[in-house]
């Protein structure tokens, strides 16, 4: 049976490089973080990166922050990846692999795994050579969680929210819960409450998915009052950037 380890991580580096890439080495997870108003500018730009099935999906959102923010985080994805693989960000074409999460091919016989997520003003993106998950969320100070709590954490990670600092704890264990389900390809559905989420090693059960591998998860700041958690296969370390674009 394998095991999941949490931890949180303070005072991330956010480092911003300019031309290629170096692929994420075994044992690595590269981050990437973009501000979603301070690209507003190039959105004309960054739609003419997208094929047109992805076009139509943006499309679909009836909010125009939620067609924007769509717009920005696919040409990120483009970009950053493109970057990785010196490759023109409208020419990728993303595989899918197990449990319909999607890839990209380096070339090398390897593969190029990624997640993305976004909350607020935020967008997430990690890379890895392992399979990967990530979750951002806005720290809400006004959410009343108190009723997500029963059906969704064990009785030691509500105690642990209760204890202090009542909203940082939970965004910090909910995060972990989904980053988890979501490097999986699981879903959220009834699984949240068997999903591990507090500080140390925990035994995962066998219901799942993954349940026969070994996990890593790092929770950390992405901006202020934005917290996010990453999960990946094995043992990693962190790398944190800015898109610089």
């Amino acid at each position: 049976m394998g095991i999941l380890i949490n931890r949180y991580t303070n005072d991330v580096a956010w480092q911003t490089i300019a031309g290629d890439l170096t692929l994420p080495q075994a044992g690595e997870v590269h981050v990437w973080r973009v501000n979603i108003t301070a690209n507003l500018k190039r959105l004309g730009a960054f739609q003419k990166l997208l094929k047109s099935n992805e076009m139509l999906r943006g499309d679909r959102y009836m909010q125009l922050k939620d067609r924007q923010r769509f717009v920005i985080s696919r040409a990120m994805q483009r970009i950053i990846l493109g970057r990785y693989l010196n490759a023109n960000p409208e020419e990728l074409t993303f595989e899918l692999g197990n449990n319909k999460k999607p890839y990209l091919p380096t070339g090398n016989g390897t593969e190029l795994q990624y997640n993305i997520s976004h909350a607020g003003d935020w967008i997430l993106l990690a890379v890895s050579q392992a399979v990967v998950g990530a979750d951002v969320e806005y720290v809400d100070p006004n959410l009343p969680f108190d009723d997500i709590l029963p059906g969704n954490f064990t009785e030691k990670e509500t105690e642990f929210v209760k204890a202090t600092d009542a909203t940082n704890r939970f965004y910090q264990l909910r995060t972990r819960k989904e980053a988890f389900l979501k490097a999986t390809g699981q879903g959220l559905g009834d699984h949240l409450r068997d999903t591990p989420s507090l500080d140390g090693e925990h035994n995962l059960k066998a219901s799942l998915h993954g349940a026969d591998k070994d996990w890593d998860q790092q929770s950390f700041l992405v901006a202020e009052d934005y917290l996010a958690s990453v999960t990946a296969a094995g043992k990693w370390q962190l790398k944190a950037f800015d898109v610089n674009f």
